[in-house]
């Protein structure tokens, strides 16, 4: 579980501390050594103005201020305002900070603002001043900035040409020119006039008064107008538009539109999409695979929108006979992940058939050769476009599982005296996961698996939030007989699970192997053997902490620290591989969840009959392992050469 502390009670909070500590370690280590020009702090960063953009400025402008020494509300408060003339009359306005990133603050021009600082027409000459004061004791830092820019109510748009004129399915077109309007200020439409006539067979629509939404794609200019090229625009079928093309700028306080003058850019094509790469060319179950390619038209609900990913081809399986993919085969790849028209992603998933069989393309490995095309789609529209021919290889499906070692886990590391040797500790518990699966597809890791979407997590922290002291339990929904899925969470709150009466969270709980302690607990699983270990360093026994580097230093202490570490590595380690084994399906023997009786050194029996010395692989007993028939089936689901 994951566990917040709280602070004392300071006025100042925990970010607003950690903030000021964070600039006084840049101070102390030579960040700064000597106070910067704008800044008489020997703490806080530089405070530095450069620019101030986009201009003209209308009401519900975005002043977007470049500079440096802009750091967090919780450490410093900000004054802005702007002083000069406007049109020869004094004006003296305050603006309110929006938005702050280290080298940019953004300024709204607010009605209030705009009321006072915008007169149609009207030029500004001054100043922008900005006034830095630190949270906590320190001087007060004022920079200042000399401006001049023209006010507006609203602009009349200039259009001088259009790029590229060859586009595809979610391109975008870029319109250059002057005079656009950012979103706050109002919109930008472009409006198409003309004729967009398919490719064979030809069909002519006629296209009148369509105006479409753009917006500048830099925040700091009005040179430049881009819009996404939808298929509400021309559709999805390729062809090509003839016309003319003109801005519309609707400001917001400007009820009446300016009009730019008509644009006639050339012939504008919409071709088909086309896939270029495919990355990598090997996965396997879970695993994320890469598209490349240009038109891929992204998911649009309204517009009843999006693209399909063809593979057509052949399919040879390691073991079994081949699969024809051609024709109404074909498998249909809906992306799991679509940022652009340039890009898309599908995962190696597996789901199953209304018969309860397991199907889908990382099911099994084997070798796909043949070809990947994309499908555009709008409504009852579909065009197929240019595929690669390649040979992708699915791997044999590997179960990975994240161990994630929540907050609490150094809580629960503090108790044994090990805090000082968590790394040593989680590379002993890797070591003990490993060996346990040794020659089964399962892999372990302390960070999410790159490239993989599906994968099975196990929590690892402190004490049992059931209340019931247990060392792990799978909370996961029912047996999954055959490890079906692949995304198995071990923690957390489920609330299936409790709804079948059991206790619903899950995960590791190392705290509660204190119990293992006859001084601290009373279970028949109590061990003198393991005061012996971690006598000399719990606290809960009036042992002393293991210290940053003792283990190193070799000696008694030092034996006594290693042994620790490697006994309580094996302790978590072994629980962790018994609780994953639950969530893979076992133990492999039908309504069952342990092995049946008390088998010396099998690692699915029930807890009771599993004691310390086994569990710590002490005295010549362990390591633990799979019982045979346990073995059998986890080589069977997670093959590791199938």
């Amino acid at each position: 579980m994951n566990a917040r502390r709280r602070g004392g009670s300071s006025g100042l909070g925990r970010a607003a501390l950690g903030g000021l500590l964070w600039w006084v370690a840049s101070a102390l280590t030579g960040a700064c050594e000597t106070p910067q020009s704008g800044s008489s702090s020997t703490v806080l960063p530089e405070l530095r103005v450069e620019s101030a953009a986009p201009k003209p400025v209308l009401p519900g402008t975005r002043l977007r201020v470049r500079g440096a020494g802009f750091v967090g509300p919780e450490v410093a408060s900000f004054r802005v305002r702007l002083e000069g003339t406007r049109g020869g009359v004094p004006v003296r306005v305050d603006l309110e900070p929006l938005v702050f990133a280290p080298d940019e603050m953004v300024l709204p021009v607010d009605a209030s603002v705009a009321a006072a600082l915008v007169r149609d027409g009207e030029h500004f000459t001054g100043e922008l001043v900005l006034e830095r004061t630190p949270r906590l004791a320190g001087p007060v830092d004022t920079v200042r900035l000399a401006l001049d820019f023209d006010t507006r109510t609203t602009l009349e748009p200039r259009l001088d040409g259009a790029a590229p004129l060859e586009l595809r399915p979610g391109s975008a077109l870029t319109l250059s020119g002057d005079g656009f309007l950012h979103p706050a200020e109002g919109l930008s439409l472009v409006a198409f006039d003309g004729a967009f006539t398919t490719d064979a067979p030809a069909v002519v629509t006629e296209i009148h008064g369509l105006q479409v939404p753009a917006a500048p794609p830099d925040a700091l200019r009005r040179d430049a107008l881009e819009l996404t090229m939808t298929p509400d625009i021309f559709g999805v079928r390729p062809g090509t538009f003839v016309g003319s093309l003109t801005v519309h700028n609707v400001a917001n306080t400007q009820p009446e539109p300016q009009v730019s003058a008509p644009l006639s850019p050339g012939p504008l094509s919409l071709r088909r999409p086309v896939i270029d790469a495919l990355t990598p060319l090997s996965a396997s179950r879970g695993q994320r695979v890469e598209v490349q390619g240009d038109g891929l038209l992204p998911p649009d609900g309204l517009l009843q929108a999006g693209t399909l990913l063809v593979l057509e081809g052949r399919f040879t399986p390691r073991r079994g006979a081949a699969l024809d993919l051609t024709g109404v085969n074909a498998l249909a790849l809906f992306p799991d992940e679509h940022p652009d028209n340039r890009s898309a992603a599908f995962v190696l998933r597996v789901s199953t058939d209304t018969e309860g069989h397991l199907t889908g393309l990382g099911q099994q490995a084997g070798v796909f050769e043949g070809v990947l095309t994309p499908l555009v789609f709008s409504g009852s529209d579909t065009v197929l476009g240019e595929g690669i021919e390649l040979t992708f290889t699915v791997g044999a499906p590997r179960q990975w599982v994240w161990l994630n070692f929540l907050p609490t886990f150094d809580d629960a590391l503090a108790l044994f005296g090990l805090e000082a040797e968590r790394d040593a500790v989680i590379a002993r518990i890797l070591a003990v996961t490993a060996r346990d699966y040794a020659g089964v597809n399962v892999a372990f890791a302390t960070t999410p698996p790159e490239q993989f979407d599906e994968y099975a997590i196990v929590e690892i922290g402190a004490e049992d939030p059931n209340g019931t002291h247990l060392f792990g339990l799978d909370n996961t929904a029912g047996k999954d007989v055959g490890n079906r899925r692949f995304d198995d969470v071990i923690g957390g709150f489920n609330a299936d699970t409790r709804a079948r009466g059991f206790a619903a969270f899950g995960g590791i709980f190392p705290a509660e192997m204190l119990s293992f302690s006859p001084r601290l607990g009373d279970s028949p699983l109590t061990s003198a053997r393991f005061d012996d270990i971690f006598g000399e360093l719990a606290p809960p026994l009036g042992g002393v902490a293991a210290g940053p580097g003792e283990a190193q230093a070799g000696g008694d202490r030092g034996q006594v620290i290693a042994e620790a570490v490697r006994v309580l590595g094996n302790l978590i380690g072994s629980t962790i591989s018994h609780e994953v084994g639950h969530s893979l399906g076992l133990a492999a023997v039908d309504g069952l969840f342990h092995n049946a009786g008390d088998n010396p050194g099998w690692l699915m029996d029930a807890g009771i009959f599993r004691p310390f010395e086994e569990r710590a692989e002490l005295d010549g007993q362990g390591p633990s392992f799979f019982s045979p028939n346990n073995r059998d089936y986890l080589e069977q689901i997670l093959p590791e050469s199938p």
